[in-house]
C-alpha cells in the first residue's frame, strides 16, 4: 500500500510538470507566429511570355469631325489629353498617350437633302470623300483629317479605318441605314465592285499622304439590322452575311493589289465577341466561316488579308463566367488559325457596368474600374494584341452618359452641324485607359503573373493584375487594378531570386477618385494597392 502511495504521488507530480511545460510552452499557442502559413507573394513569371502589344487606341467615331473644326486653342487642347506623352514638372503625365487612331470613312449623309437621320443626330451624319458625281474632294472631312494630323505630330505611328456602309449612292435604298425592304447587304451586288474601288481610293491617298494605315474595315457589326423608319435614323450601318461580306472582300483584296495600298483588309469586326467563334446563323461563327478552307466563304488565302481580326467587347460580360468563357473560346478559335485578336470598340452599353447597385450609389471611379476590367479581361484571357475605346468624344449629358460612353465630353456652343467653337471635360474613364495606353507600349509583351490569392473569377471580381516587358529597354510594366473596399500591400515572391529592378524602387501612377495617373516612386518592398484604385508600376530591370 506504501508503494502504491509513493507511485500515486510521483504520477501526480509528474501530470502537474507537463501540464505547467504545456501551458507555457508557446510553440503551441494556436497563436504563434511560428506556425503561421506562410505569407505568399505574387509570382512574376517575366520570361512565360503570351502576346505582342500593337496598340491601345479610340475611335473618332463621329464625333471628331465636330471638335477637329473648332478653334485650334479648343481643339489642341483635346489632343493633348488623347495623344500627349509628355509630363507635367511632377511627373505625371498630362496626356494618355494613345498609340493607334481609328478613323471612320464617311458616307456622304450630311450632304443628302432628305439623309433620313431625326434632327437630333444630326451629330452622326458623315461627309464622303466621294461626289455622287464620281469625283473625289478630299477637302471633305476636315475635322477627321485635323485629328489624323494632329494624333501623327504627337507620335501616333498606326492608324485604321473602318465604314459602316457603302455611301448612300450606292446603296439599294438610297440611304446609309437599312429600311424594312432591305433585309441584307444594303448594296446591290453590281455596286460591290465600286464600293471596293472607294475603299482602295481613301487609304492609298491616306497612305499618300504619309499614314500608316494597319487595316481598314469595309463592314461593322454585320450581325445588327440596323433598319429604321425613314426620318427617325439615328446611326448608318447594313446587316451583311458571311456570303456577302466575302464576296465583296475578295473584290476588295484585286483592287488592293492593283492599286498597290499597303494596308491589310481586316475581317470581321462582329458586334459581340461571341459571334466571331459560335453561332449557326449567316452573320455569326465567321472565324471558322472565313478562314476555314473548307468554308464556301473561305477568304484566309487572301494576299491582303489581314491577321488581326476585330469584335466588340461590348454585351459579352453578362457574368464573370461568361466573360472568362468567352475570351477564352475566342483566344482558342484564333489560336488554331493563327491569328490575332484587337478589341476595336468598347464602351460602357447595356446595364451589366452597374453589378445589380442602383445608379445613384455609383461614382465616377466606379465606371472606370470597370472600364480597366474589360481590358484586363481581353488582354489576360483573351489575349487581346490590341485594344480601342469607343468614342474618344461624345456630347450626351442624359443620365450617367457621360462617365460611360467617351473619354471626353464635348459641348458644342449651339445644338447644330454649324456650331463653332465648344467647351470639353475629361473623365476617370480616360485616366484609366491611360493606366495601360500611356506605359504598356507597342512591341511590349505581355508575361505571367500569378496571384495566389484569387483564382481566374475571383480576380475579375477583386484584384487584377498583369504585366509586360519591353525586352529592349529591359523595363516592366504591371498594371493593378482593385476592385475592393480595402488596400492591398503586395509582394513579389521570387524578387532578388528571378528578377530585380533598378534602384529596388518602382514609377507608380495611380488614377483613384481623386488622382489622374499621379507618379510617385514607391520601394519594392512596399508596395500598396489603394481600395478602388488602378496603379502602373514600372521598373527597369536589372
Amino acid at each position: 500500500m506504501i508503494f502504491n502511495k509513493y507511485f500515486n504521488a510521483f504520477i501526480y507530480f509528474v501530470s502537474l510538470l507537463v501540464i505547467v511545460s504545456c501551458s507555457t510552452d508557446n510553440t503551441t499557442d494556436p497563436d504563434d507566429p511560428e506556425f503561421d502559413t506562410p505569407e505568399v507573394g505574387i509570382t512574376l513569371n517575366i520570361n512565360n511570355t503570351f502576346q505582342t502589344i500593337s496598340h491601345f487606341g479610340a475611335s473618332g467615331g463621329f464625333q471628331d469631325q465636330w471638335v477637329g473644326k473648332w478653334p485650334e486653342a479648343s481643339k489642341n487642347e483635346v489632343a493633348k489629353l488623347l495623344f500627349s506623352t509628355e509630363t507635367d514638372s511632377q511627373g505625371t503625365p498630362q496626356g494618355i498617350g494613345l498609340s493607334l487612331w481609328r478613323t471612320i470613312i464617311g458616307d456622304g449623309a450630311a450632304v443628302q437633302v432628305n439623309s433620313g437621320f431625326r434632327s437630333a443626330s444630326w451629330f452622326r451624319e458623315t461627309e464622303c470623300y466621294l461626289n455622287e458625281s464620281g469625283t473625289y474632294d478630299w477637302t471633305k472631312q476636315e475635322g477627321e483629317q485635323w485629328f489624323l494630323s494632329k494624333a501623327r505630330d504627337y507620335g501616333v505611328s498606326k492608324f485604321t479605318a473602318w465604314a459602316t456602309t457603302p455611301p448612300y449612292f450606292m446603296t439599294k435604298n438610297g440611304y446609309t441605314f437599312s429600311t424594312s425592304d432591305v433585309s441584307t447587304f444594303n448594296c446591290p451586288e453590281s455596286n460591290y465592285e465600286p464600293y471596293a474601288k472607294f475603299l482602295a481610293n481613301v487609304v492609298k491617298h491616306y497612305e499618300s499622304e504619309g499614314y500608316n494605315f494597319e487595316t481598314v474595315c469595309a463592314f461593322n457589326e454585320t450581325q445588327y439590322e440596323w433598319n429604321a423608319v425613314v426620318g427617325e435614323a439615328s446611326q448608318s450601318g447594313t446587316r451583311a452575311t458571311n456570303s456577302e461580306v466575302a464576296a465583296v472582300t475578295r473584290i476588295m483584296d484585286s483592287e488592293f493589289t492593283a492599286q498597290g495600298v499597303n494596308a491589310k483588309i481586316m475581317i470581321p469586326e462582329a458586334a459581340q465577341l461571341k459571334y466571331l467563334f459560335e453561332g449557326s446563323q449567316n452573320t455569326t461563327n465567321q472565324v471558322n466561316d472565313f478562314f476555314n478552307s473548307s468554308s464556301s466563304n473561305y477568304i484566309g488565302d487572301l494576299v491582303n488579308l489581314s491577321s488581326n481580326i476585330a469584335g466588340h467587347s461590348y454585351f459579352s460580360n453578362g457574368s464573370t463566367s461568361e466573360s472568362l468563357r468567352q475570351r477564352k473560346s475566342l483566344r482558342t478559335t484564333l489560336a488554331s488559325y493563327g491569328l490575332n485578336y484587337w478589341q476595336t470598340e468598347y464602351s460602357l452599353l447595356g446595364a451589366t457596368y452597374q453589378q445589380g447597385r442602383d445608379l445613384s450609389t455609383l461614382n465616377e471611379m466606379d465606371y472606370a474600374l470597370w472600364l480597366s476590367r474589360i481590358i484586363h479581361t481581353d488582354l489576360a484571357f483573351g489575349d487581346a494584341s490590341g485594344w480601342s475605346f469607343w468614342t474618344a468624344l461624345n456630347q450626351s449629358t442624359f443620365g450617367d452618359h457621360p462617365f460611360r460612353f467617351n473619354l471626353i465630353l464635348y459641348t458644342p456652343n449651339t445644338n447644330s452641324p454649324s456650331h463653332t467653337d465648344g467647351t470639353f471635360e475629361d473623365n476617370k474613364l480616360l485616366w484609366a485607359l491611360g493606366n495601360f495606353s500611356r506605359f504598356v507600349r507597342p512591341g511590349m509583351i505581355r508575361f505571367e503573373v500569378n496571384d495566389p490569392d484569387y483564382n481566374d473569377n475571383a480576380s475579375v471580381e477583386n484584384f487584377m493584375i498583369s504585366g509586360y516587358k519591353d525586352t529592349t529597354s529591359n523595363e516592366i510594366v504591371l498594371v493593378c487594378i482593385n476592385n475592393t473596399d480595402d488596400n492591398r500591400a503586395i509582394s513579389f515572391e521570387n524578387y532578388k531570386t528571378d528578377f530585380e529592378v533598378a534602384g529596388d524602387t518602382f514609377d507608380s501612377y495611380t488614377t483613384s477618385a481623386l488622382n489622374n495617373l499621379k507618379k510617385s516612386s514607391v520601394a519594392f518592398d512596399a508596395i500598396s494597392i489603394p481600395s478602388k484604385s488602378i496603379v502602373t508600376l514600372k521598373a527597369r530591370i536589372k
